[in-house]
């Protein structure tokens, strides 16, 4: 069954009038006779009666009305569908983001996508550190990823949205909790808690700068599998951690002190990445959504 038959059909019958619809479907009647003939012989039934110039309904032609409609109505959905999908106003976009440390500005965004293009499906991906969001785009399983890197490939581009510093995690009870800054060096020596993170990161990065200018070796006892266990290790004693502002401003842990550092390190940004070779319209949209939040920062 054809579409034009269907569509046909129906403007026949709402117009019962070879002439007034072929006008409206901008065909000549002829046409529009072959038309309803062909689907009446793919139907095996008469759907309208022509008699002294009128044009009426058969039975069979009112029960196909609402099946007819139902064709049209599907078509148009799909019309509108893919016209929003290559608009960027539906489809899903998968995005990858660490831990504590970029919660705030996940729920802006979503907040923001949805606002914006309610048609839009941001597929969370939660856990993972900087340098798996980076693999995750160069291998086409995440569309987006909210991370820090100091450098990126060519084919991935990134819009900084969140600046960002770095601090030491105490123990409430330690002897430098009442400190307002102090330097690596005044902890260098003691037991530390580093991320276990399986490729490198800003946070890594870092580290080992201020382990290098204070030639020191950290005495790692426990690696973490992400920030809110770093710092609970931290709460019960276990050791003292780096971690970022935006750790410090987003996760309450209770038993954590967390001091400014004196060392002059480079600060960082949080930020949203991509694969240019993978866009898509959604995905476009949603970078949109965040280059307004990066406005508002």
């Amino acid at each position: 069954m054809e579409l034009h038959h269907v569509l046909a059909f129906l403007t026949l019958a709402e117009e019962l009038h070879f002439g007034r619809a072929a006008e409206r479907l901008y065909v000549a009647q002829p046409t529009l006779s072959r038309s309803i003939r062909s689907l009446e012989e793919e139907l095996g039934v008469r759907l309208f009666e022509r008699a002294n110039r009128q044009v009426r309904l058969t039975e069979a032609g009112s029960a196909f009305l609402d099946p007819a409609r139902a064709v049209r109505a599907a078509h148009e959905r799909a019309v509108n569908s893919v016209s929003q999908s290559a608009r960027g106003l539906t489809g899903t976009v998968r995005l990858v983001f660490t831990g504590p440390s970029s919660y705030q500005l996940v729920s802006e965004l979503a907040s923001e996508v949805s606002a914006r293009h309610p048609g839009i499906h941001l597929e969370l991906i939660g856990g993972g550190f900087a340098g798996e969001g980076l693999h995750r785009l160069l291998n086409n399983t995440a569309d987006a990823a909210l991370g820090r890197w100091s450098k990126l490939p060519e084919s991935i581009s990134s819009i900084p949205l969140k600046h960002e510093g770095f601090v030491l995690a105490v123990p409430s009870g330690h002897r430098l909790a009442s400190a307002r800054e102090v330097s690596f060096g005044d902890v260098s020596g003691e037991p530390f808690i580093r991320l276990a993170e399986r490729l490198p990161s800003i946070l890594t990065e870092r580290l080992n700068e201020l382990c290098a200018r204070h030639e020191a070796e950290l005495d790692v006892q426990q690696t973490a599998p992400e920030s809110w266990t770093a710092l609970a290790l931290v709460a019960s004693g276990v050791g003292v951690t780096l971690t970022l502002t935006s750790v410090r401003d987003n996760a309450s842990v209770p038993g954590v002190e967390f001091l400014a550092l004196t060392d002059a390190l480079e600060p960082t940004w949080l930020s949203l990445a991509w694969n240019t070779r993978f866009s898509t319209p959604a995905l476009d949209s949603v970078v949109e959504c965040a280059a307004e939040l990066s406005h508002q920062v």
